[in-house]
């Protein structure tokens, strides 16, 4: 079911006007070329015969059949070129309210929320490109969610060994646990592919040299 906060209206139809204006002036400009060439090739003959010298009456002729095509053929330009315009504008925001609505989601995605879908009308374009969008944010959102479960389980583990008042057992017991959670949060975290892994490697090489030379230092590193 769609959600009622992220869901589109159909009377606003520019929905981005930064992006739709430009391709709209260019639609209509095309437009009117195309009908001042039609217009042009169509009248032209009747033009050039008005002002033949001849006949009297064919110049009339000419004169009057100019006339009367020149005024239909710009009514009918007129009300194709309204008619045009409306369907772009609708052609547009199919296009535009789902980029409209992708760039919407992934600013909260920049904001470390991951809780917004992309939610699509029936006739909008890119539905492909949102359900790539809504699946890598599954993935994303299950993974984070995996590594926050483990995170709380290990902090668990810490505060249970701490409470183990000295038996050495429970302590190592507790350890091997802390070990065990502290390697299936590297797993998860390997999972995600970062741009410079070389300059993560060298920090960490730099950070494992910080704490070993001072253990209280650990938030250096951070």
């Amino acid at each position: 079911m769609e959600s009622k906060a992220n869901r589109r209206k159909l009377r606003n139809l520019f929905i981005s006007k930064d992006l739709q204006r430009p391709m709209i002036i260019a639609h209509l400009a095309y437009l009117l070329f195309v009908f001042v060439a039609i217009i042009a090739t169509v009248l032209s003959p009747y033009y050039y015969d008005i002002f033949a010298t001849g006949d009297i009456w064919a110049n009339h002729f000419s004169a009057k059949t100019f006339s009367v095509l020149l005024g239909r053929l710009s009514i009918t330009s007129i009300f194709i070129a309204v008619i045009s315009f409306f369907h772009f504008v609708i052609f547009t925001h199919k296009f535009c309210g789902p980029l409209v609505n992708i760039g919407h989601t992934i600013a909260r995605i920049s904001e470390s929320d991951f809780s917004r879908t992309i939610y699509l009308r029936k006739g909008d374009f890119l539905k492909n490109e949102a359900k790539q969008i809504n699946a890598m944010m599954n993935s994303l959102s299950n993974s984070i969610a995996r590594i926050k479960k483990e995170n709380h389980l290990l902090f668990e583990d810490i505060d249970e060994c701490i409470q183990a008042h000295g038996k050495q057992s429970d302590i190592d017991a507790k350890l091997k646990d802390i070990q065990y959670r502290a390697n299936r949060c590297r797993v998860q975290l390997d999972n995600f592919k970062l741009g410079d892994e070389a300059a993560i490697k060298v920090g960490l090489c730099q950070c494992r040299q910080v704490v070993s030379e001072n253990p209280l230092s650990a938030n250096k590193c951070l």
